[in-house]
C-alpha cells in the first residue's frame, strides 16, 4: 500500500503542536504516527500557503481551537488553497472546530460541506461524554465492522456543531456546480447529559444541552467536494481512548486509499 501523508493544522506559528489549544492535535498526531503507511506533517498557515499542500493526501483540522482564529490563521489565500486541494481530489478531515470551519454556514469558512447549523446562539454550551448512534448504511462505507456493529458509541462532545442536512439527499444544479456532494449522515446524537448530572459536567447552558436541541442532529458526516472526500465530526473522535482506532480508518477513507492501491 502506498503511504498516505496527512497534514495536521497547527494554529501556532511554531508548527510543533504546542499549547493547550492543540491538545486534540497532539493526541491525533500520536495515533497516526503509530500507524503503518501513514506519514504525518505539521503545517501552520504560513507553511500551508508556501507549500500549497504539495505531496499531501489529507488535510486535517483537529478540535480544540476557535474556528474564527483558525479561519484567521489560514487566511484568505490559505482557505482557497484548502478548497482547491479538496476539489482536485485531496481529503479533508475536521473535528469539532475543524467541522465548523468545513461548512458553508458562515462567510469566510471553507465551504466544503453544505449544511445548516442548529442553535448557534448557544453554541458555547460546554460538554461531556454523550452517546452517538451510527447509521450503518453510511458508516460501513468508512468504518470496519468492529465499529459499525456497535450501533452506539460514547464520544466527547465539546461545543461542536449540530449539523442539519437540508438537501434531502438531492443536489440542485447550482450546488453541484459549486462542488458540493450528497450529505451522508454517518452518526447522530442519540442521548445527552441528563439535567441532574449537568452540575458534574462543564455545562454552560443546560436548557440547550437537551434532547430537544441535540438528539437527532448529525454528529458525523461524510460527503464529497469536487473530486475529494470530506469527513467532519462534531464530537471528539479521539476521546474516549477506546474510539481511537476510528481515526486511521477515516484517514484512509478520505485519502481514497483504494485508488492508491490500484496504482500498485
Amino acid at each position: 500500500m502506498n503511504s498516505i501523508t496527512v497534514a495536521i493544522f497547527d494554529v501556532d506559528n511554531e508548527g510543533v503542536l504546542a499549547g493547550p489549544q492543540n491538545k486534540s492535535a497532539r493526541v491525533i498526531h500520536a495515533i497516526l504516527k503509530a500507524e503503518t503507511n501513514i506519514e504525518t506533517i505539521i503545517v501552520t498557515g504560513k507553511k500551508l500557503r508556501q507549500s500549497r499542500l504539495d505531496g499531501v493526501n489529507v488535510f486535517m483540522i483537529p478540535g480544540g481551537g476557535v474556528m474564527l482564529y483558525q479561519q484567521w490563521a489560514l487566511g484568505v489565500r490559505g482557505r482557497k488553497i484548502v478548497r482547491d486541494f479538496v476539489r482536485q481530489g485531496g481529503g479533508y478531515f475536521g473535528i469539532c472546530s475543524g467541522a465548523f470551519l468545513a461548512t458553508n454556514a458562515r462567510f469566510g469558512w471553507l465551504a466544503l460541506v453544505d449544511v445548516k447549523l442548529h442553535d448557534m446562539k448557544h453554541q458555547n454550551r460546554g460538554g461531556g461524554l454523550i452517546s452517538v448512534k451510527l447509521n450503518a448504511d453510511h458508516a460501513e462505507e468508512v468504518f470496519s465492522s468492529q465499529w459499525v456493529l456497535k450501533d452506539t458509541l460514547p464520544m466527547l462532545y465539546w461545543q461542536g456543531p449540530l449539523m442539519v442536512d437540508q438537501t434531502g439527499g438531492k443536489l440542485t444544479e447550482s450546488k453541484r456546480k459549486a462542488g458540493f456532494g450528497i450529505i451522508k449522515e454517518v452518526a447522530s446524537f442519540s442521548s445527552v447529559i441528563a439535567p441532574e448530572d449537568s452540575e458534574n459536567e462543564r455545562i454552560r447552558f443546560p436548557e440547550y444541552f437537551s434532547d430537544e436541541h441535540m438528539s437527532g442532529h448529525a454528529a458525523c458526516i461524510q460527503t464529497t467536494y469536487g473530486k475529494g472526500r470530506v469527513f467532519v465530526s462534531s464530537p471528539h473522535l479521539e476521546l474516549p481512548a477506546e474510539n481511537r482506532g476510528m481515526i486511521p480508518e477515516i484517514i484512509r477513507w478520505t485519502a481514497q486509499v483504494e485508488t492508491l492501491c490500484e496504482a500498485l
